[in-house]
């Protein structure tokens, strides 16, 4: 279970598992009149075999529930619920498509119940979307089929645009287009063309987090022309008499991406061949219109880096960003029927994701400053505690007891790893190029970057490499993917005099194990002390094959993982 992602009101609380089937249609809240609402598809599971199968669910209660659209970065397809609280398991397996081409040759919209050469484009036998049905999608060209991914147009905003509250509700409201002084100080940013530098003049609403989403619509032609057809298409239904719209969108760039997301197959009945529906994009490749950013804001408060600054008595106040208190939101409910209350401290919910490849390496940078003239002065005016009420609303002055609440999607920078792991590193370098072999070590990120604790932290235990300094012990995975199946090869920090075994593990659905399954997995691991055979059975029936630190070269030591490849593959 997410512990730091609220419940969600909308969500049936009767103890059943609901499955979200599909986006459906936009539409005004007239209760909250700052964010509009988005509808969700969800089924209750009856079986949990497969989430992702058809049979999974009972179709007949099938129900459509709305949420704000400032919730988005919290709901994916394919998510499962229980009591109103997102679950570890999702439906889905996880797949990579290398070398995926974005040009308008290869990607159209096209509605959900589009019918193809007489056959609807996703038949009802195989995923059934109710009322989503009119919620339009980007078919893009895969091994020769025009079809054969499908991506569903709300998916595509909430990942590559809608990654916080604020930005999702600037979004659909269309301020890049008609507001764009709300987002940033236009007259303050530009692009360095020689650097590849972008740099923006943020407002204060605003995230250091946003700032590399919003630097890529501002410098990107595609980019900006998807996100402006996001509120032209909810305005074209508006003038047309409709309370409900389907948004259209697009990618945020052209060219060549890998591309790794949580899909469903399904067959077609020519050729025998698999079109994919996808429930989720996890990670995309695709460039970034600069290689560096700078971002400051109109009141920065950031001093010389010399020292040499104005006496306090001669700046002006500059309030906080947002406020950084993050009070725990684990027995907190979302809400989207009541606009909350400015008058009580904000919660922000950080979601941290290693999204974009391209941003692996990047960091925000802050401008030097001569003299600043500007002082923290805090909030602007007393906030009273955060309630159980959540609310991503732009807030009010009216009496509410709905805490304000902001989403947002950091990046994960890739952590270098210590010394001791270079000849795994080499061994997963080398098998990536290997015919046949995907491979990569996956970013180090809570909560997988250290063994878990299994007593309290004081205490003297397994999980650490150094008791008297609390010094954990680092984690480092590489995903391997070979003929369709993933895999995960797990190696940790030794004591000296230590011997263990190193791990290849893979889900017997042949999904991507998440980091929440992965966090179970070493829990389990860590109570045996490190032993992985006394760990048994793992969590979700996870295959365990181990091996010996027997291996001479790096050749050899690709040879052997590859072999035990192949012979889970056989089991």
């Amino acid at each position: 279970m997410r512990k730091k992602i609220p419940k969600i009101k909308e969500f049936p609380d009767d103890g059943r598992i609901w499955r979200v089937d599909w986006f459906g249609g936009v539409e005004r809240n007239e209760q909250v009149p700052s964010e509009p609402k988005i509808q969700l598809i969800i089924s209750p599971v009856v079986d949990e075999s497969d989430f992702a199968a058809s049979r999974a669910v009972n179709h007949a209660e099938r129900q459509v529930i709305s949420i704000g659209v400032g919730q988005l970065p919290l709901v994916t397809i394919g998510s499962l619920w229980q009591n109103r609280r997102r679950l570890i398991s999702t439906a889905g397996r996880t797949t990579l498509f290398n070398n995926l081409e974005i040009s308008p040759e290869k990607v159209r919209v096209i509605k959900s119940d589009a019918i193809i050469d007489g056959t609807p484009l996703i038949p009802k036998r195989y995923h059934q979307i109710g009322t989503g049905l009119s919620a339009k999608c980007l078919a893009v060209e895969w091994q020769g089929d025009h079809y054969g991914i499908i991506i569903p147009v709300a998916e595509i905003i909430r990942f590559y645009y809608a990654t916080s509250t604020d930005l999702a509700k600037a979004i659909f409201f269309g301020d890049f287009r008609h507001n764009l002084t709300a987002i940033v100080n236009p007259a303050e940013c530009g692009f360095n063309p020689v650097e590849r530098q972008c740099i923006l003049k943020l407002r204060k609403e605003f995230s250091d987090s946003d700032a590399f989403i919003i630097g890529r619509i501002l410098n990107s032609p595609e980019a900006l022309a998807s996100v402006h057809l996001v509120h032209d298409s909810l305005l074209k239904y508006a003038v047309q008499g409709k309370s409900r719209a389907y948004p259209e969108s697009n990618f945020p760039f052209s060219g060549i991406t890998n591309l790794r997301v949580r899909l469903k197959p399904i067959p077609t009945s020519e050729d025998k061949k698999w079109r994919y529906i996808v429930f989720a994009l996890e990670h995309c490749t695709g460039h970034f219109p600069f290689d560096s950013i700078i971002c400051d804001r109109d009141n920065s408060n950031l001093r010389p880096e010399d020292g040499d600054d104005l006496p306090r008595e001669q700046k002006e106040a500059a309030y906080s960003v947002k406020p950084r208190d993050k009070p725990e939101t684990v027995d907190s409910e979302l809400q989207s029927d009541n606009e909350p209350s400015r008058d009580i401290q904000q919660v922000n919910l950080d979601s941290p994701e290693d999204r974009f490849g391209v941003l692996a390496d990047m960091e925000l940078e802050k401008p030097q400053k001569e003299i600043c003239h500007y002082f923290n002065a805090g909030t602007i005016h007393p906030l009273s505690e955060p309630t159980n009420a959540l609310g991503t609303g732009d807030g009010t002055y009216a009496e509410s007891d709905v805490t304000p609440l902001s989403i947002e999607t950091t990046h994960v920078r890739q952590v270098a790893l210590p010394a001791s792991f270079d000849t795994f590193e080499a061994m997963v370098r080398h098998l990536n190029n290997k015919p046949g072999f995907q491979a990569t070590i996956r970013s180090r990120q809570i909560p997988i970057e250290f063994i878990p604790l299994t007593k309290s932290r004081r205490s003297r235990q397994w999980s650490y490499l150094d008791s008297e300094l609390q010094q954990r012990r680092i984690v480092v995975i590489a995903d391997i993917a070979h003929q369709s199946e993933r895999y995960c090869l797990v190696e940790f920090q030794w004591r000296e005099g230590e011997s263990y075994k190193l791990a290849l593990i893979s889900s017997p659905s042949c999904f991507r194990i998440s980091n929440e399954l992965m966090l179970l997995v070493l829990r389990a691991m860590a109570k045996a002390q490190g032993r992985w055979e006394n760990a048994m059975p793992l969590p979700a029936n996870i295959l365990l094959s181990t091996l010996k630190h027997t291996w001479p070269s790096i050749e050899s030591y690709t040879i052997a993982i590859q072999s035990k490849i192949e012979e889970m593959i056989k089991l």
